[in-house]
C-alpha cells in the first residue's frame, strides 16, 4: 500500500467482494517478494448477487488481482503489476501441478494514465466508460475512477477516487437510506481515515495537504452527523418507551413513585433496547443472551456515548471481539 488513501481503497474493494466470493489482500507472490492489493476468487453461487454491483460485479465474475491507484499509476507501476500477475499465475499453475487460466489484472485509477493508456495501447471499452483494456491475451484492464457515470452502481468504485470524485462520492453515500449496505461497508473505512497515518508516506502524492485534510475532514463531519442521529434517534425511541413502561410500572403500583421509577427504568431499557438493535444489524445477526448482558453491564459503565462510537468506528467483526473481550472498554 502507498498511502493511506490506497490502503482505504484496498479495504472498501475488499469488503465489497466479500460479498460476492472470496478476496484476500496483501497475497505475497513468493517469486517476486511482492503482495498483490487484493487477491479475488469469484462464488458462483452468489452470481445474481454480484450482478447488482455493477461493472465491479462484471469483473469480478472470474479470478481477478486487483491493484487500487489513489496516486495515478505511470508504465512503472503498471509493470510491476503485469510483473506480480506473472509470478503469481506461474505460483498458481505451480500449486495445481497444472494448468490454470491466465487471471484478470485490474488497475483501480483515480485519475486518468494518459502515459499508460498511450504507451501499452489500452482502447477504451464503448459500453462502460472509464473501463480500457489492451491486448486480449495480457487480461490487462484500467479502470479510470475520474471516468465513471455518477450512478449508485459505480459508487464503492468512486469512492476510490481522489479529489472532487472522492468528495462527491462521499456525499452520496451520506444521502443513501441508513441500512443501505454501501453505507455498512464504506462508513468503518471512511472514520479511519481520520484517526489513521500512513504507514509510509506516499512517494507521489496526488493531491495536496490542504485537499487531502478537507477530504479527510469532510469524512470526519459526516461521521459526527451520524453519531448526533443515532444518538437523537435512541433518545426518541427511549421516550416512546419510556413511557409506556412507566404507565405500567404506574399502573401496577399505583402511587406517584412508581410512576417516576417506572419511567427512569424505562429510559434506561429503551436505550439499551434501542442500542442492541442497533449492534444486531451491524453484526447482521441477533445477539446471544451473553452479548446482551455485556452490552447492558457496558451501557452502565461505559456510557451510551461509548457504545456509539463502537458501534460507528469497528466493523462488525471487531465489534464481535470487543462484545466477547472481558477487558474491553
Amino acid at each position: 500500500m502507498r498511502s493511506r488513501f490506497d490502503a482505504f481503497g484496498k479495504n472498501v474493494l475488499r469488503d465489497t467482494l466479500t460479498l460476492v466470493g472470496a478476496p484476500d489482500t496483501e497475497v505475497e507472490v513468493i517469486a517476486a517478494s511482492q503482495t498483490i492489493d487484493v487477491w479475488y476468487v469469484p462464488d458462483p453461487a452468489r452470481a445474481a448477487l454480484r450482478a447488482e454491483l455493477g461493472l465491479l460485479g462484471e469483473l469480478a465474475a472470474e479470478p481477478c488481482q486487483f491493484e487500487p491507484f489513489h496516486d495515478t499509476p505511470g508504465p512503472g507501476e503498471l509493470r510491476g503489476c503485469v510483473r506480480k500477475q506473472l509470478h503469481w499465475h506461474h505460483e498458481l499453475e505451480r500449486r495445481a501441478a497444472g494448468e490454470v487460466p491466465f487471471h484478470r489484472l485490474c488497475l483501480l485509477s483515480s485519475g486518468r494514465p494518459a502515459t499508460v493508456l498511450d504507451t501499452f495501447g489500452f482502447q477504451p471499452d464503448p459500453a462502460r466508460p472509464g473501463l480500457y483494456s489492451t491486448a486480449p491475451g495480457w487480461r490487462v484492464d484500467v479502470v479510470v475512477i475520474s471516468e465513471l457515470p455518477r450512478t449508485r452502481e459505480t459508487l464503492l468504485l468512486r469512492l476510490l477516487g481522489a479529489g472532487a470524485v472522492l468528495r462527491g462520492a462521499i456525499r452520496e453515500l451520506a444521502a443513501l437510506p441508513d441500512d443501505a449496505w454501501e453505507r455498512s461497508i464504506a462508513l468503518p473505512w471512511l472514520v479511519r481515515l481520520r484517526f489513521e497515518l500512513p504507514p509510509d508516506a506516499s512517494t507521489r502524492t496526488a493531491l495536496d495537504p490542504e485537499e487531502e485534510e478537507e477530504i479527510v475532514t469532510e469524512a470526519q463531519q459526516w461521521f459526527e452527523q451520524l453519531k448526533q442521529s443515532i444518538r437523537d434517534e435512541a433518545r426518541r425511541e427511549a421516550r416512546k418507551e419510556a413511557l409506556q413502561e412507566g404507565l405500567k410500572e404506574g399502573i401496577k403500583e399505583g402511587i406517584k413513585e412508581g410512576i417516576k421509577e417506572g419511567i427512569k427504568e424505562g429510559i434506561k431499557e429503551g436505550q439499551i433496547g434501542t442500542r442492541t438493535k442497533q449492534f444486531e444489524k451491524k453484526l447482521g445477526r441477533p445477539l446471544a443472551e451473553a452479548e446482551r448482558s455485556v452490552l447492558a453491564e457496558r451501557f452502565d459503565r461505559l456510557g451510551p456515548d461509548r457504545l456509539d462510537d463502537v458501534l460507528l468506528e469497528l466493523p462488525a467483526d471487531a465489534i464481535a471481539a470487543w462484545l466477547a473481550d472481558p477487558a474491553a472498554s
